[in-house]
């Protein structure tokens, strides 16, 4: 008779603990809720191991949060956000079915603001991120996340990362720090850099 009453305790645990589990499992996307402003973004290409080739890469530092120059991302509970680009100048016309670029518009001072809805695996520390405007979906690898900063590993195309570190800000935070003025080159296919 012990043994059926000890059973049946070991059995509830295990029950209670793996609801428990899934339950926190659904929440944990609830962790990205809030503006993230980039700090620096990496671009480089992979050898065939997945390692990156440092001389390939190309690193563009932005300040979280400047309101004249930054990138910020935010995540909102309903599962969808916003990215708004303060750091885009060119706007770049091509063909839908070439995608052959036949004309560039400069528009300094604009803030371009993409619509996304996005979905995050806890267990793989992967982010499912569908931009609205081209329907394509993105698997961000989360390679660092803590309450006030996060980055993410991207493969935009075959060998092609875009590799974003992340702060988060509020919705009036000041612009401080260290700004590129560089302007990063189109990266087709990416999320920062494909305009």
């Amino acid at each position: 008779m012990k043994r059926i009453v000890l059973f049946a305790a070991a059995l509830m645990v295990t029950i209670a603990m793996a609801s428990c589990k899934d339950k926190e499992d659904v929440q944990s996307y609830k962790e990205f809720v809030g503006t993230w402003g980039v700090e620096q973004l990496d671009y480089y290409n992979i050898d065939y191991a997945g390692a990156p080739i440092e001389s390939s890469r190309e690193t563009f530092y932005f300040t979280p949060g400047d309101m004249e120059g930054g990138i910020d991302l935010v995540f909102r509970d309903d599962k969808t956000g916003e990215m708004r680009d303060r750091s885009i100048d060119t706007f770049f016309l091509e063909n839908e079915n070439t995608h052959v670029v036949y004309d560039t518009i400069i528009n300094p001072d604009t803030t371009v603001y993409s619509y996304f809805d996005y979905s995050y695996d806890a267990d793989e520390s992967v982010m499912y991120m569908t931009m609205e405007s081209t329907q394509k979906t993105h698997k961000l690898r989360i390679s660092n996340f803590g309450h006030n900063n996060f980055s993410y590993l991207n493969e935009y195309r075959t060998n092609f990362i875009e590799e974003a570190k992340l702060v988060r800000t509020s919705e009036n935070a000041r612009a401080m720090g260290r700004k590129n003025e560089m302007q990063r080159p189109r990266r087709t296919g990416s999320i920062l850099s494909d305009r």
